[in-house]
């Protein structure tokens, strides 16, 4: 399952202080990502759903539905401030689930595609 690190934590509660809600939690739900593997949307919510699992640190909550706990085995959910821009990162410091880049669809194979040797995946 996910985790929270220290950073993310203390920034997860000042944002939801900011916006009025101090007992709501950040969601993390897995999208369709083509072929790099899912992408993740992270949003504040204020309660959890059926099968959903809650991660904690520090008082700060993290709620992921069944599907998307799936793909976040491992993972670590961060946040960065630095020169290229501020907000949460979703990291697999043990290596993704999904290990490989796969072909998607980028017909015109204008963002590398597979001919090129993948789409960009990292």
């Amino acid at each position: 399952m996910i985790t929270i690190t220290e950073i993310a934590a203390d920034k997860i509660k000042e944002i939801l202080k900011i916006e009025g809600v101090p007992t709501h939690a950040l969601r993390v739900v897995a999208t369709d990502g083509g072929c790099c593997g899912p992408s993740y949307e992270i949003m504040i919510d204020e309660a959890t759903g059926d099968g959903d699992t809650v991660v904690e640190k520090n008082g700060a909550r993290v709620f992921v539905d069944a599907s998307t706990a799936k793909t976040l085995e491992g993972a670590e959910l961060n946040f960065v401030n630095d020169e290229h821009g501020s907000g949460f990162v979703l990291g697999f410091p043990g290596g993704s689930q999904e290990g490989n880049c796969g072909c998607g669809d980028d017909a015109d194979n204008t963002t590398g595609g597979c001919s090129s040797g993948g789409c960009g995946c990292r």
